[in-house]
């Protein structure tokens, strides 16, 4: 974003020629043409934003240093955020979505383990296969993938969204045979190439060996197909909303804050911690009310 917007946009400027005024219009700019001569077409309000953070912690900086004697983001106003209501799958068409993937392994388990554990597109590709006890039917959340150009390989591994996205959840029984089953397809073709397959490999790979998460955008688009196909309209996404409108109905807030990982529940030591009675609880409701 600082090579192909900020610089071609700014670039010529002095600090003193920076002032609020003229942010606002570099704004409007990329909400209109997205400095189109540079490449690309016009902007999103949230990258714009994303913009606009750089922006502000840049110029903060400066005026710490003494460059300049007020930082002009803090008066600029990038484009607010629009609130959008998500569609939520019902039950019954997540029952359909999993009875349709079927065909495809690994994605029923991956939509599975959305639909039942609550856990963001990125966390499920973060997943390893260290992370996951399935004797005692648990799964470690510790990272959250991000693919980008420019990255080495392509993505980065990196903690979750907040220090509370750092938890451990129970698995209900569906889903633990799924990975058992994916587990053993695993290892078998790691056998078939020579080799074996490694705790530190990904559940949701790229390739044979298990070094390279899958792309969220790529399980997406899978999902995408799948509900268009059925004739629904929510996202991959919606299944992380319904399990938090499915378990509120019938769990206490702070275990639907904690297995989403938004409350206060923050976990002091992941490797020690047990999963709560209310959380295992939760698990085998998400678990029978998928299975009917």
């Amino acid at each position: 974003m600082i090579e192909r917007k900020l610089k071609p946009g700014l670039g010529k400027l002095r600090l003193a020629q920076l002032d609020t005024q003229r942010l606002d219009r570099f704004y409007g700019e990329l909400r209109k043409t997205g400095n189109a001569r540079n490449g690309g077409g016009a902007l999103s309000e949230s990258r714009v934003r994303d913009i606009h953070a750089i922006m502000s912690g840049a110029l903060g900086l400066a005026a710490r240093y003494g460059w300049i004697a007020f930082n002009p983001a803090l008066l600029a106003r990038p484009p607010a955020q629009q609130s959008t209501t998500r569609t939520v799958p019902k039950a019954q068409e997540v029952r359909e979505l999993l009875a349709a993937a079927a065909a495809e392994p690994d994605l029923e388990l991956y939509l599975r383990l959305a639909a039942t554990t609550g856990l963001r597109p990125g966390e499920l590709c973060a997943l390893r296969w260290v992370d996951l006890d399935l004797e005692v039917a648990e799964v470690r959340v510790t990272g959250n993938v991000v693919h980008a150009k420019g990255l080495e390989g392509g993505y980065v591994r990196k903690p979750p969204k907040s220090v509370h996205g750092v938890r451990v959840l129970a698995l209900e029984p569906g889903s633990v045979e799924l990975l058992a089953a994916h587990r053993s397809r695993c290892a078998e073709r790691a056998r078939a190439w020579g080799g074996e397959l490694a705790q530190a490999s990904y559940v949701f790979s790229a390739d044979e060996a298990g070094r390279r998460p899958i792309r969220r955008d790529t399980m997406t688009r899978r999902y995408g197909k799948l509900a268009a196909g059925l004739g629904q309209r929510s996202t991959l996404y919606g299944l992380r909303h319904f399990m938090a409108t499915q378990l509120g109905a019938v769990a206490e807030t702070g275990t639907v804050r904690g297995r989403m990982g938004h409350g206060s529940l923050a976990v002091t030591s992941i490797y020690t911690h047990r999963v709560a009675d209310a959380d295992r609880a939760a698990a085998r409701h998400m678990g029978d009310l998928i299975d009917g």
